[in-house]
C-alpha cells in the first residue's frame, strides 16, 4: 500500500492533495500520521514531528526520515565575560526506521549563565543514533575558562582563548569555535569579551578594546516548511556595559548585558542559542550574571511521496520532483518507470556583431526529447540510494573586448546515468565557428557549431557579408539556429515543449545573433533563448532565462567598441513517477 493510502487510514477515498494544503498543526479529517511523538504538523508533501521536549518517535510502518537535531546552548560568562557557544547543529537522513520501534528523542537544556565565573555547558540533544553536542560555556570571572562544545564559548580579558567547536568531531561540523578576546595585548580599555561560536561562524573577537564581540551566526533550515535560523552564539560583554556590548548571533544567540546588575539575555528557547555575557561594573559594582543558553530542538519529517529531494508536487497521478539547483534524489522505496527531464545550461553569447549561444542539451522521457530523437528510456531506481542531481549553470558571455571573443559553454546537467551536455558558446566578431554543445553556438562569419545527437541542433551560420555581418543564432533543442545575413542576425533555434511538470513548458531555445552598426538583431528561440543585442550598442542583451537552458544573446558593436553578449540560462532537472 502506498504512503498516501496508509496516511488516509479509514478514509482512502479522500484526495491527499485536497487535504494537504498549508500546514495543519494536528492530524484531522481522516489523516493519520505514520508515526507518533512530538507535535505533528502537515506541510505538503511532508509530515513533520517537532520535539521541544524529550519524548519518543515511534513509526507505525518502516520509514525513511529527515532530521534536524540542535543541542542546548552554553551559558554566558559572568561580568564582562564571553558569550555562550551555540548548541551543536546536525541534519541528515536516516533510512529504514523499524515499524513499532520507539526511538529516543532527547532535547538538550541550555546551560546556566555564570554567577561568579564561567557559565555551564548546554546539554546534548539526541535522535536515535544522532547526537548533537551541547554548546560550550562562555568564560567569565577571574579564573573561568571558555568551554568547548557543539560551538565553543567566547573568551574574556583574563582567559582570552575561545572554546573549540565541533566537539563531537562530526563531518560536516556541528559548530564553530568561540571568539578569542584581546587580553592585555589590546590594552585595558573596557576589557571586552568575545562572542560564542555559532553553527555557521566562529564567534567574533572584540573589534577593539571598547567593543564586545558578537556571537557567531547560526544556520537557516526549512525542515518545517518555513525558514528558521538556529544555533547562534551569545554576545560578549564589556566593562561598564553600554551599547558597545556584543550582540547575539542570528539563530537565537543572547545579547550581552548593557545595564548594571542585569543578566545577559538568555538564548532563545528551542533554538540552541548561546547565552549573552553579564555586565561588568567598575570596581565590581553592578557586575551581573551571564544569560542562560537556549534549549535545543529535534525535528523529524517524512515524505508522503516515494522519494526525497527537490521541490515536490503532485499532478495527474504523479509525484514530481523539480530541481532548480543541484541536490540529491533519494527513493524511499524501489521505483520503476521513472520519467525525467534533464536540461543543461545554455551557452554564452559572443562579443561584437556576434552569434548567439546554443541551448543546453535536452533529454526527456516525456512528450519530446532534443534534436528530433526518440524519447529516452525510463529508469529503475533503488530504495535508500542517493542519486546525485547536478543542475548545470549557464555559460558566461565573453567580456574581454577585442575581436573574436567567444562565450563560454554551458555546464552539463546530470541525473543518475543521464547527462545532458552544456550548450555551445556563440562566436564573436571574426571568422569563428560556433562551439559545439548540447545545441551548437552560432558562427560569426563562419558556420555554426554542431549539436549533440538526441539533445539539440546545430547553431546557425554567420556569413561574412557586409554591411552588417549578422551572427548566426544558437541552436535549440527543437530546431537549427537561424543563419545570419548581411542585414540581420540569425534567430535562435526553437526549444521543445515538455509536459512532465503537469503543464506544457518550453525549454532549451537558442540565443539570437547580433549585427554590426545597423540592421536587425535576431530573436531568441522559444524556450528561454535570449535576444541578440540591438545594432550600434555596447549594452549586453538580457541573459537566457534561468532554469530553461536557453542560450545567451550575441553582442553588437559601436564605434570601436565590441559589445558584450549575454550569459546562457541555467538548466533544470525534473523527475516524476506514479503516485
Amino acid at each position: 500500500m502506498s504512503l498516501p493510502s496508509r496516511l488516509l487510514g479509514a478514509n482512502p477515498s479522500v484526495q491527499v492533495s485536497s487535504l494537504l494544503t498549508g500546514a495543519i498543526t494536528t492530524p484531522s479529517a481522516g489523516i493519520r500520521p505514520l508515526a507518533s511523538g512530538g507535535t505533528v504538523s502537515i506541510n505538503f508533501p511532508y509530515i513533520v514531528h517537532t520535539f521541544t521536549a524529550s519524548d519518543t518517535f515511534r513509526p507505525s510502518t518502516e520509514l525513511t526520515v529527515e532530521y534536524l537535531v540542535v543541542a542546548g546552548g552554553g551559558g554566558g560568562g559572568y561580568s564582562r565575560g564571553g558569550g555562550g557557544g551555540a548548541g551543536g547543529y546536525r541534519t541528515g537522513t536516516q533510512t529504514s526506521l523499524v515499524k513499532n520501534t520507539s526511538y529516543t528523542v532527547t532535547v538538550g537544556a541550555g546551560g546556566n549563565g555564570g554567577t561568579s565565573a564561567s557559565g555551564s555547558a548546554g546539554s546534548t540533544s539526541t535522535f536515535n543514533t544522532i547526537n548533537s553536542t551541547g554548546g560550550g560555556a562562555g568564560s567569565g570571572g577571574a579564573g573561568g575558562t571558555a568551554g568547548s562544545g557543539g560551538s565553543g564559548g567566547g573568551g574574556h580579558y583574563e582567559q582570552i582563548t575561545g572554546g573549540a567547536g565541533n566537539a563531537g568531531g562530526y563531518t560536516p561540523v556541528e559548530g564553530y569555535a568561540g571568539g578569542t578576546a584581546l587580553g592585555s595585548a589590546g590594552g585595558a580599555g573596557n576589557l571586552p569579551g568575545a562572542g560564542g561560536g555559532g553553527s555557521s561562524q566562529v564567534g567574533q573577537a572584540p573589534p577593539s578594546n571598547t567593543v564586545g564581540g558578537n556571537g557567531g551566526n547560526g544556520t537557516a533550515n526549512s525542515i518545517t516548511g518555513s525558514s528558521v535560523t538556529y544555533a547562534g552564539g551569545g554576545g560578549g560583554a564589556i566593562l561598564n556595559g553600554g551599547s558597545n556590548a556584543g550582540d547575539g548571533g542570528t539563530g537565537g544567540g543572547g545579547n550581552a548585558s548593557t545595564t548594571a546588575s542585569t543578566a545577559g539575555s538568555a538564548g532563545t528557547a528551542n533554538t540552541g542559542g548561546g547565552g549573552g555575557a553579564g555586565y561588568g561594573g567598575a570596581g565590581g559594582v553592578g557586575d551581573s550574571n551571564g544569560g542562560a543558553g537556549g534549549s535545543g530542538i529535534v525535528i523529524v519529517r517524512y515524505s508522503l511521496a516515494k522519494a526525497l529531494g527537490g521541490t515536490i508536487t503532485k499532478s495527474g497521478g504523479y509525484w514530481i520532483h523539480t530541481f532548480t539547483s543541484s541536490g540529491t534524489f533519494t527513493p524511499i522505496e524501489n521505483l520503476t518507470n521513472v520519467d525525467y527531464l534533464v536540461v543543461a545550461g545554455g551557452g554564452g553569447g559572443g562579443s561584437g556583431r556576434a552569434a548567439g549561444g546554443g541551448a543546453g542539451g535536452l533529454r526527456s522521457t516525456v512528450t519530446a526529447t532534443g534534436g528530433g530523437g526518440s524519447l529516452d528510456s525510463t529508469l529503475s531506481l533503488t530504495a535508500n540510494t542517493n542519486y546525485t542531481v547536478t543542475v548545470g549553470a549557464g555559460g558566461a558571455s565573453y567580456t574581454g573586448g577585442g575581436s573574436g571573443g567567444v562565450g563560454t559553454n554551458g555546464s552539463n546537467s546530470v541525473f543518475s546515468t543521464i547527462t545532458s551536455t552544456g550548450g555551445g558558446a556563440g562566436h564573436g566578431d571574426g571568422l569563428g565557428v560556433g562551439n559545439s554543445g548540447g545545441s551548437g553556438g552560432g558562427g560569426s562569419s563562419a558556420i555554426g557549431g554542431a549539436g549533440t545527437a538526441n539533445q539539440g541542433y546545430a547553431g546557425g551560420n554567420g556569413p561574412n557579408s557586409s554591411p552588417n555581418y549578422g551572427g548566426g543564432g544558437g541552436g535549440g533543442a527543437g530546431a537549427v539556429g537561424g543563419n545570419g545575413s548581411s542585414t540581420a542576425g540569425g534567430n535562435g533555434g526553437a526549444g521543445v515543449a515538455v509536459t512532465i511538470s503537469g503543464s506544457s513548458v518550453t525549454y532549451a531555445g537558442g540565443g539570437g545573433g547580433s549585427v554590426y552598426l545597423g540592421g536587425t538583431a535576431g530573436t531568441g528561440g522559444a524556450g528561454g533563448g535570449a535576444n541578440g543585442a540591438a545594432a550600434n550598442t555596447t549594452a549586453a542583451p538580457a541573459a537566457g532565462t534561468v532554469n530553461t537552458g536557453g542560450g545567451g544573446g550575441g553582442g553588437a558593436f559601436q564605434s570601436s567598441t565590441y559589445g558584450t553578449g549575454s550569459s546562457g540560462g541555467s538548466g533544470i532537472v525534473i523527475i516524476r513517477y506514479a503516485a
